[in-house]
């Protein structure tokens, strides 16, 4: 779910057969600015403000509208952005009403849960909607650094003090960062991880799969996943750890990365998306002209 991106550890819902929901080509030229890899499908912010979206598209999480947006964040079977505007426009499953922003505030960042979204107000206070058993959608009152970060059913957030911050489901401890300063956080499926102000990556949380084990050694960035991790090192080049597929990432030199439940997307360096992992859906299936 860094972007968040995640929605991460989101594969138990999409059980369905591939329906893609891919553009005219001519719509896929503009190259990718980031991407955001959900439950089973995938999205990219183009150059040129639109959206792309492919894989599962069951609930129509894959089909986004032909708004501008400055944002992308997808989810477990949905997806938000935040317009030019600054106000946020999700479409998808909206069985728990995650689909369904609050209409007054403005946005400087969304990001997508299993059933649940939260974003960063322009005042830098968190807003979340949908499902709210474990209290993943009822935020602190604290002002955030930059996006949120959301798993299965906890939430995670950088305060403007630096300290991490997470609520919700706690089963694995996964709201218990550790103490200290971090530049960025980001939640899987049940854990978490975050990066220190060394650029060394600390995790917490669920380790069935090695997930909170991370490597040692310097990270740009950092992207937690249903049951795995990838990082961005500082030469461009990623490393990812974990269970599966999903944490085999391609050779060559990528500016951001995000992990799925059990799929990974990156952006490179020329601006093309390239995808791993799980492709039961068609979610590894970059669309021609972005790839």
């Amino acid at each position: 779910m860094n972007s968040i991106r995640l929605f991460a550890g989101l594969g138990s819902l999409m059980l369905a057969c591939v329906a893609l929901s891919l553009s005219a080509p001519a719509a896929w030229g503009a190259k990718a600015t980031s991407v955001s890899a959900g439950g089973s499908h995938s999205c990219t912010l183009k150059l040129n403000d639109k959206v792309v979206c492919w894989g599962y598209d069951f609930y129509g999480q894959a089909t986004p509208p032909s708004a501008g947006f400055r944002w992308i964040a997808a989810g477990g079977a949905h997806t938000c952005g935040v317009k030019g505007n600054r106000k946020v426009r999700c479409w998808g499953f909206d069985g728990a009403g995650q689909s369904d922003p609050p209409g007054a505030p403005r946005f400087r960042s969304v990001s997508g849960g299993l059933d649940h979204t939260c974003g960063v107000r322009m005042n830098r206070k968190a807003a979340c909607w949908g499902f709210d058993f474990f209290g993943q959608a009822t935020p602190p009152a604290a002002r955030f650094r930059r996006a949120l970060s959301l798993g299965n059913a906890h939430s995670c957030g950088v305060k403007r003090n630096r300290r991490v911050s997470c609520w919700g489901d706690n089963t694995y401890d996964q709201i218990d960062p550790p103490r200290g300063r971090f530049r960025s956080v980001s939640s899987g499926a049940h854990f978490a991880c975050g990066l220190k102000p060394s650029r060394r990556v600390r995790c917490w949380g669920d380790n069935i799969a090695g997930q909170a084990d991370p490597p040692n050694g310097r990270f740009e960035s950092i992207s937690a996943g249903g049951a795995h991790g990838c990082g961005l090192k500082p030469s461009g080049r990623l490393r990812c750890w974990g269970g599966g597929g999903q944490a085999d990432p391609p050779g060559g030199r990528f500016r951001t990365v995000d992990a799925g439940a059990a799929h990974t997307c990156g952006v490179r360096l020329n601006r093309s998306v390239r995808c791993w992992g799980n492709n039961g859906n068609g979610q590894t299936d970059v669309p021609v002209g972005l790839r």
